[in-house]
């Protein structure tokens, strides 16, 4: 992947604070941002993380509902005095939101669980306006150590079991493992709701390509695990690729990407939906 067009640095895991991925889209934006929005943001808590950008104002879109955090949030950034900030549920893949309206599109921990990438980066190309820019995080990517959120548990040999395990045995492995406190952000309920992409990152930058959006910036963050996998069982690895053929071994050692996308000029923009007038 050192070939990759935009590639700027190969890091371990976790080497790259949060506090310098807030800072990181400033490099590439023009002017500070009017209106940032949030993809997927869960319960809310990572919108408070992007007001040191102030913009005058923040959207933040969930596919599910956390009505009770969302208020508890909202309500903080007033007594703050930090921003303006709204909380939509919607599809990531439909937006209600007018396009060209948005200055900074940003997301951590998301897209490796979209069902439907294409949409997302579509409507993402859609709703930036001119000079607008989008910072994406993401992983384990699938073919990673750990891709499902769950393999690993019970030991390094495990880390792989999501690509390698036949259905029968991946859901006994699950079994085997699971614990009586799992809830609505563990690796299983991500499972059991089949709420993966399982691109690998070639393929993430065949989709941005395809929506209308450049990489401006691409950083990769490598599996301390995958690494050390590979090491202590070099055969096991190599039949990994040999049942994977389309992987090359980058894909399995490879956990999370990094990276800061621009819209074409001549760019996919579509229509604006119907509906909710967010922004």
């Amino acid at each position: 992947m050192l070939s990759l067009a935009r590639l700027h640095w190969v890091l371990p895991e976790r080497g790259f604070p949060i506090e310098t991925r807030r800072r990181w889209p400033a490099k590439y934006l023009s002017l500070k941002p009017r209106v940032i929005l949030v993809l997927g943001t869960g319960s809310g808590w990572d919108t408070l993380t992007w007001a040191s950008h102030r913009p005058n104002r923040m959207l933040a879109v969930e596919k599910y509902l956390f009505k009770r955090h969302w208020q508890t949030v909202s309500s903080y950034a007033r007594r703050l005095g930090l921003v303006t900030l709204d909380f939509l549920q919607a599809d990531l893949g439909r937006l209600p939101v007018r396009s060209g309206s948005v200055d900074l599109v940003v997301s951590d921990a998301v897209f490796e669980h979209c069902q439907d990438m294409p949409a997302v980066a579509r409507e993402i190309s859609r709703i930036l306006g001119p000079g607008g820019i989008a910072y994406a995080s993401y992983g384990p990517m699938w073919y990673c150590f750990g891709g499902d959120h769950f393999s690993g548990r019970g030991g390094l040999e495990q880390g792989y079991n999501h690509i390698c395990l036949t259905n029968y045995e991946y859901r006994a492995y699950q079994e085997t493992y699971e614990t009586s406190h799992e809830d609505a952000q563990s690796g299983l309920r991500y499972s059991q709701l089949e709420l993966f992409s399982k691109h690998t990152t070639r393929e993430y930058l065949e989709i941005y390509e395809s929506a209308g959006l450049e990489v401006a910036d691409l950083i990769l963050e490598v599996s301390r695990e995958a690494v050390e996998f590979r090491q202590k069982w070099p055969g096991r690895f190599v039949s990994l690729l040999e049942a994977h053929p389309q992987l090359t071994a980058d894909d399995l050692l490879v956990k999370g990407n990094l990276v800061i996308l621009r819209k074409k000029s001549s760019g996919v923009v579509g229509r604006t939906r119907g509906g909710i007038d967010a922004c």
